[in-house]
């Protein structure tokens, strides 16, 4: 899902194109290109860019890849001009780029607060909302990491509720060779540095798990502040927990008491506009943890925040209602194994 889109001609090691607009076009593997667009993607994460009359750059909703766009240029990973927020699209004009803004696009949350029961209900209908869509149009072979993370496991189990037939794949011990491409959004964009390529083919991730489920801390520690409990005393109160030693990592960011009274949409933007990891070349990404009905979360109660931040007990809510049996296969404390070249 890489493309450079252009007035001007340059410099790239990606196929070129060039439209009945004039422009040029520059793409990684993996794309449909005809006289009037480029697709690529599959029904969870894609990417149109029209040029028959006007160009245009079209996507799934929560989409996983950043656009960066100005008059003379548009691409995902070309950052030197704007960055385009999640709930904007774009359509140029007389060569000038317009942005239409998605007034509808954030939803509004519940007021009142959510119980652990009713949380895991959430999370659990997404999640498989998630797949079911992805199952259904499908036809690439799937691929998941033999990972013992919550979040991959959390992934697989709905995977294995709903019967998708995927295969298991270990991670090399050394970091995988990327294309020239994949080397270079990875020089960026720290999720390319957890990925291998398996050309046609979709790899399964637990990606967004952390933002999108109560686990960052310090989105959770903005979120506590404002409810007058601190993250910090709560993690030094517990000798061992899941998620402890990664809390180390931000304890000096959630230091500072928040004090903004527009937590909930700073935190609905944040999570919404993180983009992590993308299709590269004829490899996809299908990453199954993220669904807008999980901005919902963002409301459940104390007890449901503090138990998912330190135990992911509401990931583990959803695992032990697919497949309980991957309990035992989940590690004791996050990033336990991960291979050093995950975190350079």
């Amino acid at each position: 899902m890489n493309f450079y889109y252009s007035q001007l001609e340059i410099a790239y090691n990606l196929k070129q194109y060039k439209t009945k607009n004039n422009w040029f076009l520059y793409l990684d593997e993996g794309w449909t290109v005809t006289d009037e667009f480029a697709y690529k993607g599959i029904d969870a994460s894609w990417c149109r860019l029209d040029y028959k009359d006007n160009v245009k750059v079209t996507t799934n909703k929560l989409r996983d890849f950043p656009i960066y766009y100005h008059d003379t240029q548009v691409s995902n990973f070309s950052n030197h001009t704007p960055l385009l927020p999640v709930d904007g699209s774009l359509v140029w004009n007389n060569n000038k780029v317009e942005v239409n803004w998605d007034k509808e696009f954030y939803p509004k949350l519940p007021k009142k607060q959510l119980t652990f029961e009713q949380s895991s209900n959430i999370l659990f209908e997404s999640i498989c909302e998630n797949v079911e869509q992805f199952a259904k149009s499908n036809a690439k072979p799937v691929c998941v990491p033999k990972q013992n993370g919550i979040d991959t496991l959390t992934a697989r189990s709905v995977l294995d509720y709903l019967k998708v037939k995927y295969e298991l794949f270990d991670l090399p011990n050394e970091k995988p060779k990327l294309s020239q491409i994949g080397e270079q959004v990875a020089s960026k964009h720290w999720g390319f540095n957890q990925i291998q390529e398996i050309p046609n083919s979709v790899v399964v991730t637990g990606f967004y798990g952390d933002e999108w489920i109560l686990r960052n801390p310090y989105y959770v520690h903005m979120l506590l502040s404002q409810r007058n409990k601190n993250i910090t005393e709560i993690f030094d109160s517990i000798n061992t927990c899941y998620m402890k030693k990664y809390f180390e990592n931000y304890r000096k960011k959630c230091s500072v008491k928040i004090t903004n009274e527009n937590t909930i949409k700073d935190l609905t933007l944040m999570i919404c506009n993180d983009f992590q990891i993308w299709h590269l070349n004829t490899t996809y990404f299908f990453s199954p943890l993220k669904h807008i009905n999980l901005l919902n979360l963002l409301n459940a109660d104390n007890d449901t925040i503090i138990n998912q931040v330190t135990e992911a007990q509401l990931s583990k809510s959803v695992i032990e209602k697919c497949n309980p049996e991957l309990l035992k296969e989940l590690h004791t404390i996050k990033n336990q194994t991960d291979p050093e070249y995950f975190w350079p």
